[in-house]
């Protein structure tokens, strides 16, 4: 009698081999940018203090996962990164400023679900802390922008506003609940936010609002995108109705998008929070960072089907005679050690079996040793490619083998 398997939760998912290798790879890449550009890592528990996290995120604060421990004490998973990083800043005053970090892990929030978005997701972060140049604000977007170009996944476009503008041009009005609104602009289009807008009692026309904040903005758009220019940022826009949603940040906000697949919505984004550490520490610190959401740009690149079947091992050795097992062996240990993922099949079975498990892994080279290769010390390598195999020497396997791969 089958008995039911428990399902995974709602909002979180398994990563089998296929895909994490690919996600692993990306990662990868994104680290190497990221201390190209100067960015040290660190690490955070995945578990907080809910009073770190309470009253900084405004109305989504009822997305934290937040439960009581066997000490009876308020805990919450990670919302985000940023958070727990003003905590190490303020927890660590002697850090040498401005600090730049980098820190790529999970993050948890209990919102709807949809395409891209999950409740348990990876964040990919940079922060510079102690700085209020704008010069950082346009690094933070430059590194994000050269670890998409890593990627070669295709254009993105930055989209760049600033609070401190937004706060000028609404000078007497609700700004958390205006730009709560003109948030969803890209989701429900003009005549719907006008309405909305309207029904909560502004008297504001986004036209007029548009030009206000380029006119009010006209000195730091200029200096932003000379920066972004500078640091080799081509593809930005200024974007007026760019809210961002979480209430802590105070000046430059941006958001990257792929240019192939909008409807993803933001794949990075970002901005400057300079009040945030001073309410966790007491002490006034600018700071400005930035964020890849890697599970959505997974998902992204997955649906316009630029990821790749991945290979776990380049090299599968194939088990025909038990009583060569010990030359098997011997060959799968040259080969790791001069490199090459390889791969053994532990059982005796027929060649045809060991080519289907080699095909359904989309190992590159199969190393097929009988009994007659045994008499002349030679091996076969077959290309599961294109289906060519050739005999060499058994000691010249290795150096075969990289001319066949076309690497290492």
């Amino acid at each position: 009698m089958s008995k039911e398997i428990p399902q995974v939760l709602k909002g979180f998912r398994d990563y089998l081999p296929q895909e994490q290798i690919a996600r692993r790879q990306i990662i990868s890449k994104i680290s190497e940018v990221f201390e190209h550009f100067g960015f040290a890592p660190i690490d955070t528990p995945t578990l907080e203090s809910y009073s770190l996290l309470a009253g900084q995120i405004g109305e989504d604060e009822k997305l934290i996962y937040k439960f009581k421990d066997l000490g009876d004490r308020e805990v919450a998973l990670r919302y985000d990164l940023t958070l727990p990083l003003a905590r190490v800043v303020a927890s660590y005053p002697d850090l040498p400023k401005p600090f730049k970090r980098y820190q790529i892990a999970n993050a948890w929030r209990a919102e709807n679900t949809q395409k891209g978005r999950f409740r348990e997701f990876m964040q990919c972060d940079v922060d510079v802390i102690g700085s209020d140049s704008l010069l950082a604000d346009a690094e933070v977007v430059a590194t994000i922008n050269e670890a998409f170009k890593s990627l070669q996944i295709g254009e993105v476009v930055v989209k760049f506003n600033n609070r401190q503008i937004v706060d000028e041009v609404l000078e007497n009005i609700d700004k958390v609940k205006f730009l709560r609104i003109i948030d969803k602009l890209d989701k429900v289009g003009k005549e719907k936010i006008s309405a909305m807008l309207s029904a909560e009692g502004f008297n504001v026309k986004l036209d007029n609002f548009s030009g206000d904040m380029k006119t009010k903005g006209e000195k730091f758009i200029s200096e932003f995108e000379s920066y972004l220019k500078d640091f080799g940022v081509m593809n930005f826009q200024f974007d007026p109705f760019l809210a961002r949603g979480l209430d802590y940040y105070t000046g430059t906000i941006f958001e990257f998008v792929l240019k192939a697949k909008p409807e993803f919505g933001s794949v990075a984004g970002g901005g400057r929070y300079d009040n945030l550490i001073e309410k966790i520490s007491g002490k006034p610190m600018s700071a400005v960072g930035g964020s890849i959401g890697l599970d959505r740009l997974f998902a992204a690149l997955t649906e316009a089907g630029q990821i790749p079947p991945q290979v776990a091992s380049d090299v599968i050795v194939f088990n025909l005679d038990q009583s060569l097992v010990s030359k098997y062996l011997k060959i799968v240990t040259d080969l790791r050690n001069a490199g090459f993922n390889t791969e053994f099949y532990y059982e005796t079975a027929k060649i045809e079996k060991q080519f289907k498990y080699a095909e359904s892994k989309n190992i590159k080279l199969a190393v097929i040793f009988g009994t007659d290769e045994a008499k002349n010390d030679k091996v076969n390598i077959k290309d599961l490619a294109v289906k060519q195999q050739s005999t060499v020497e058994i000691t010249n396997l290795p150096p075969e083998i990289k001319k066949m791969l076309g690497s290492k």
